[in-house]
């Protein structure tokens, strides 16, 4: 009896447990045991509609119970007295007219109708899956799914909506698990909409035309707060901008903090990212996070550029991954950012230059100067953010001691290939390891004496097989190796010495004062220098440039100044014509649209002269100020051509800001348009020029 006893209790608890169990599964017509599976709402009883499509908005549910469906396993469960409303394929205009009459409807399916706005469904508390697929919607308004906290499934494929408020959720839909949106309009969209407290099944927002994430709101993702998992799907979309820069309009500063998002699955396929260095640091970062959980959780692939196109983000060379870089860099240079190298190549190769540009784009730079006319290293202010420079196969004679100290810093300075006789002694500031020299064209002497010192300790072949040429005994002495009398320093003769002292002072006088003469008249100097190097230009390489010209003249004038547009119709362009000088007229030739500082540089490298009609009207302009900066760069500064000023009205020396513009007026260097035979002088100067 006792062991009955014992046996009897597991079973009456058994059969509590089973009676619960059924109990609890009659609640729902339908059960979804898994986390990403939808609900069956074919289970449910289904309401049926009466509508007359001439009428549509007036649509009514009717309760008939004898037209209701269940599916055979439901067919005799008492319990299951939940419905659904499912009308596809109809002419719905809106939702039927006595729909809050029935308060328990559980899944609304309005698929194929014809919904242009989004319905209201406040009154429909119990509400599972709203699906309005296939219709006309336009927009999701504020408050759109207000009062709906069980809702767990939203369907809106296949409609017109072209904005999703950030408020259509009410905060208490804690529930939701599909929410789609694909084939749409969409062109933004708040990221807020799928950041949910909770895992969820999937978001999908594929086949819309989003080009970037809006938070309007300015909300924050809190560092304390969990969010999803979740699936997220933006493939086939128009995003071309790094997530990373998306993801900072939610308050997260870089992608380290994406860290949080690894169980996530995002799918960004097919949109057309350009594939440059602003993907740097999220490619680098997305190879560790990638690593950590063995899968690529963001599906990324290039839109551009085309050798990168469709190619994963996992399988780029991330070397390559560079952008061009177009402000302060050299006319006759290519600048591009590298961020693998942590550098910006300016590449100058074979341009034929005869000293270093004067400006550079910012950063840490990598200089190519191969296979140029430079002859002096000297000191441009960006010195000291070299990383490497190559001087290779140029004319270099001379380096200036404070080229060498701004060069500290440097990895590698290549000066193979040149005439290198004597080196500053600046220069052992210089890692042995960085400096590449050709072995045998220097010459011995005691300005070497820090030499061996400086690279005793180093084992590097670009060291220790340099030699100078010894002028004792005419033989070369391996340089790493040589003495004091190797290198001459022991034959001076001290009145020689003397002597020389004398020679050192009288000499370091005329310079000082020379330095100051050309510092005070250092930009006439300039231009003298300019208009020298410009014959040489000219008669080296610039009868190519001439031939594959546009223009004979670029004009700059006024562009507010009716005297001085008076003074070019009447005078200068007839006088021109009759030589038949072809010229550009900014305000006249203008494209309609064009960008005014992009055309002028355009133009100004398909021009042989420009020719600048001062005036003060011309001075207060901007544009006309950049229009002669970018002539005397281009044409005197880099031999392309010749700058010819005309003045047309008196002008004040202090109203000239530009100093290279003053410097030619302190020289009288400008004609007068007022007077006939300058007018002659400067057209026939341009004429015999460029023809």
């Amino acid at each position: 009896m006792e062991n009955k006893s014992v046996l009897r209790t597991p079973l009456l608890v058994l059969l509590v447990l089973v009676q619960v169990m059924q109990a609890v599964s009659g609640s729902s017509c339908t059960q979804c045991d898994q986390h990403c599976c939808s609900l069956d709402i074919q289970l449910y009883k289904q309401l049926r509609v009466d509508v007359n499509c001439s009428q549509p908005d007036h649509a009514v549910i009717v309760a008939d119970t004898e037209t209701t469906t269940v599916t055979a396993n439901h067919r005799d469960d008492t319990t299951c007295n939940e419905t659904s409303l499912i009308h596809d394929s109809g002419c719905l205009t809106d939702l039927p007219v006595n729909i809050c009459d029935f308060p328990s409807i559980r899944a609304v399916s309005l698929r194929y109708n014809n919904l242009t706005t989004f319905p209201r469904l406040t009154c429909l508390s119990r509400l599972l899956v709203l699906d309005l697929s296939y219709n006309a919607i336009t927009q999701v308004p504020e408050g759109a799914f207000q009062g709906l906290p069980e809702l767990r499934e939203v369907y809106l494929d296949f409609n017109v909506i072209t904005s999703i408020h950030p408020d259509a959720f009410d905060p208490h839909v804690t529930a939701l698990q599909i929410f789609t949106v694909a084939n749409n309009l969409l062109t933004v969209v708040n990221p807020w909409l799928f950041l949910l407290p909770y895992r969820f099944c999937r978001f999908e927002f594929q086949h819309n035309h989003i080009v970037h994430f809006v938070n309007e709101h300015h909300r924050n993702v809190s560092i304390t707060s969990h969010y999803g998992p979740g699936l997220v799907n933006f493939s086939y979309n128009d995003v071309t901008y790094s997530p990373v820069n998306e993801l900072k309009k939610l308050g997260i500063k870089n992608v380290g903090e994406m860290s949080r998002f690894l169980w996530w699955r995002f799918d960004f396929r097919h949109n057309p990212f350009y594939c440059d260095c602003e993907m740097y640091e999220l490619i680098v970062v997305l190879d560790q996070l990638t690593s950590m959980v063995q899968r690529d959780f963001l599906n990324l692939t290039c839109g551009g550029p085309p050798k990168f196109k469709d190619v994963p983000f996992s399988k780029l060379p991330v070397d390559e991954l560079v952008c061009n870089v177009t402000e302060n860099c050299p006319s006759s240079c290519t600048c591009t950012t590298r961020p693998y190298y942590q550098d910006l190549l300016v590449n100058c190769a074979h341009a034929q230059l005869t000293m270093l540009p004067d400006d550079m784009p910012e950063g840490n730079l990598t200089l190519d100067m191969i296979g140029n006319d430079i002859q002096l290293l000297h000191t441009p202010g960006y010195l000291e953010r070299v990383v490497h420079l190559n001087l290779s196969a140029n004319r270099l004679r001379e380096i200036v001691p404070q080229a060498a100290l701004a060069l500290r810093n440097v990895r590698s300075l290549d000066l193979r290939g040149n005439n290198l006789q004597h080196l500053p002694t600046t220069l052992y500031v210089l890692s042995p390891d960085a400096l590449y020299l050709d072995s045998d064209t220097l010459q011995c002497t005691c300005d070497l004496e820090w030499f061996p010192r400086w690279a005793s300790h180093h084992d590097g072949d670009n060291i220790r097989e340099v030699m100078c040429l010894s002028g004792l005994d005419g033989r070369y002495v391996l340089l790493i190796n040589a003495t004091r009398k190797d290198l001459g320093c022991d034959a001076a003769n001290t009145s020689l010495v003397h002597v020389a002292w004398g020679y050192v002072l009288l000499a370091a006088t005329l310079i000082v004062i020379a330095l100051v003469l050309v510092v005070v008249f250092r930009h006439e100097v300039l231009v003298l220098k300019h208009r020298v190097l410009l014959r040489e230009h000219r008669d080296k390489r610039f009868p190519a440039l001439l031939d594959s010209s546009r223009y004979d003249v670029f004009i700059s004038t006024a562009t507010n100044s009716d005297n001085d547009a008076i003074w070019v119709s009447r005078i200068l362009l007839p006088a021109m014509d009759r030589r038949r000088l072809t010229y550009f007229v900014p305000q006249r030739d203008y494209l309609p649209g064009a960008i005014p500082m992009d055309e002028v540089v355009q133009t100004l490298r398909q021009s042989k002269c420009a020719l600048i009609l001062l005036s003060p009207d011309y001075l207060a302009q901007p544009i006309c100020c950049f229009q002669f900066r970018q002539a005397y760069d281009m044409m005197v500064k880099e031999g392309r051509g010749r700058v010819f000023v005309v003045c047309l009205q008196k002008v004040k020396r202090g109203q000239v800001q530009d100093r290279f513009l003053r410097a030619m007026l302190n020289l009288n260097m400008a004609y007068s348009g007022h007077r006939p035979e300058h007018v002659d002088d400067v057209l026939g100067r341009i004429y015999a020029y460029t023809h």
